[in-house]
């Protein structure tokens, strides 16, 4: 036996081999892929759920703030009206939206009816930092859900110019919130 025939013996060894673990890897990758688009389609609608009922339960949150003529156990009884459907969709969509995320939605609202029996000073600082709290997690959303990468990447393609003065003073007001 010559060199070249070894050669190509070992040749053959060794691509069968390889060769059959490549198709595996790539069959395996092909069906994830498959498998990404229905799953990010489930959890966009489990996101865009649980954004809906946010946005009710944040309805309920500003009444209960602006509602001077609510006792303290009617607000108590708004309030957990509107974090219990958070708390159920969160649950029943565990397969889609983040663990860490859907509690801290739940907790969103808690402690919100007690604002009106803390101190003026201390009400006005735990006010701002719900209203933080609300546009953080909404960006959290957006961002675990996707939506904000898939948005990127629209803009990315289209390049549209979007820009008027309520735009540009949006803008302004965002990058003041964020320096």
């Amino acid at each position: 036996m010559d060199w070249s025939q070894l050669t190509g013996a070992l040749i053959g060894l060794v691509g069968v081999p390889l060769g059959i673990v490549l198709g595996e890897l790539l069959r395996r990758r092909q069906r994830a892929e498959q498998f990404a688009a229905t799953i990010f389609a489930k959890r966009l609608e489990a996101y865009d759920a649980l954004l809906s009922t946010l946005f009710e339960s944040y309805r309920i949150a500003n009444e209960v703030i602006d509602n001077q003529k609510l006792s303290a156990a009617e607000r108590h009884e708004l309030i957990s009206a509107a974090i219990m459907p958070i708390a159920e969709h969160t649950t029943r969509s565990a397969l889609y939206i983040d663990e860490e995320l859907g509690a801290h939605c739940t907790a969103l609202f808690m402690g919100v009816e007690d604002l009106r029996d803390l101190p003026k000073s201390e009400q006005q600082a735990r006010l701002a930092q719900f209203r933080r709290d609300w546009r953080e997690t909404r960006r959290m959303i957006l961002e675990d859900s996707g939506v904000t990468k898939v948005n990127r990447l629209f803009r990315d393609i289209n390049r549209p110019r979007i820009n008027s003065p309520v735009i540009e003073r949006i803008r302004e007001l965002q990058r003041e919130q964020d320096g």
